[in-house]
């Protein structure tokens, strides 16, 4: 280490490796040869003590200076460069003790929150802060259950500040319910019949994923994410919502596009919300054949106090851009029964095209100005 020099660089920016090597032959291209920098400059560069440089000198330094905010970023970081031009020089102390690297720090405030050890290291904060709640939540009878999406940033105890014990969720791509779909059916049936729980909620979000595949149908994304949000795509096609309707013209194919819009609406589009909101009600009206929930509704079933549950089923929507949760007012429960009230603000009634009256032939591929009515 005594043998060999040792040029080191404290910048305020964040350096890349190959904007790093960009400057070095820029700096090259102008006269500035690192291996025959005199000693009191690269004194200068390390910021230890104030030297006087010859006017050659200081015009090739004030050179690289303002070369230097056109390769770079705005982050942070230590580059230390090690040069291997032998030198007869000593080092200084506090040097020969550092560690030699060049490091770019990442921009997350944990970096470490992809490993096994970050997921450790939240449990020891979970256990420690949840203590005291343990007992409560092995008693908690949980009153609701969620049939939620697998890409939703935000799980529903989250939405909702829910306590723990409180809810029971089920996730899959697109918050979808299928009588053919073992896993969730034998979900709801113990929520119902085990659990007792008084509401399950379909719970989609716009901006959706599984959604967003329906309407694009990329050949990117997995074979069976497609065949799973099939259903929706079929929805798509057929749908005479006007906001759905408008957005499947769109993208068809014309003049100048003739493959038609295949990159993904964004999640604001109307035709986009639209689509999330009837794939919800979609579900909901599919949970009205589930068995467990119609069994449930004709044997009514009582608590260990000999109390009526009676379950119901909603449709809500949750908006990320604004953290509100919209009701598609479509909730249902046994027959006779009064729906409790939902406070969540209700969304305006969909309207439809109609194939004769409000659009002729809409239905048979014509390319309509929507724009103009």
């Amino acid at each position: 280490m005594g043998t060999r020099k040792v040029f080191s660089v404290q910048l305020g920016l964040q350096l890349s490796i190959v904007k790093y090597k960009a400057l070095v032959r820029r700096l090259a291209r102008i006269g500035l040869v690192l291996s025959n920098l005199t000693t009191p400059l690269k004194s200068a560069i390390r910021l230890e003590i104030p030297v006087m440089l010859t006017l050659h000198q200081f015009t090739l330094f004030m050179s690289s200076v303002f070369l230097l905010p056109l390769l770079v970023s705005s982050h942070p970081v230590l580059v230390n460069y090690q040069s291997s031009t032998p030198s007869h020089e000593t080092v200084p102390k506090q040097v020969a003790n550092a560690q030699i690297t060049l490091g770019v720090f990442s921009n997350s405030t944990n970096p470490d929150l992809h490993t096994l050890q970050a997921l450790y290291d939240g449990n020891q904060k979970f256990r420690e802060s949840a203590d005291f709640q343990a007992d409560e939540a092995e008693d908690e009878s949980p009153s609701f259950m969620f049939l939620s999406c697998s890409d939703n940033r935000w799980s529903p105890n989250s939405i909702f500040s829910t306590p723990a014990g409180s809810i029971i969720t089920h996730t899959n791509i697109a918050n979808q319910y299928s009588h053919r779909d073992a896993s969730v059916n034998s979900a709801i049936a113990y929520a119902v019949e085990s659990v007792h729980v008084q509401h399950i909620i379909v719970l989609g979000h716009y901006g959706c994923k599984g959604v967003e595949t329906a309407i694009t149908e990329s050949s990117k994304i997995s074979r069976l994410v497609r065949k799973w949000v099939r259903p929706i795509s079929a929805m798509y096609a057929i749908s005479r919502r006007q906001e759905i309707v408008i957005l499947r013209d769109s993208r068809k194919p014309r003049r100048g596009q003739d493959d038609g819009i295949k990159t993904a609406p964004p999640a604001s589009d109307p035709g986009f919300r639209a689509l999330v909101e009837e794939n919800v009600k979609r579900g909901v009206k599919e949970l009205r054949t589930n068995t467990a929930i119609t069994q449930a509704h004709a044997r009514h079933i009582k608590t260990a106090k000999n109390e009526d549950i009676d379950v119901f089923v909603h449709g809500f929507v949750y908006d990320e851009s604004t953290g509100e949760v919209h009701n598609l007012n479509i909730s249902f429960g046994p027959p006779g029964k009064t729906i409790p009230s939902v406070p969540f603000k209700a969304l305006a009634t969909a309207r439809n095209f109609h194939r004769d009256h409000d659009r002729p032939g809409i239905s048979k591929g014509k390319t309509w100005d929507f724009g103009a009515h």
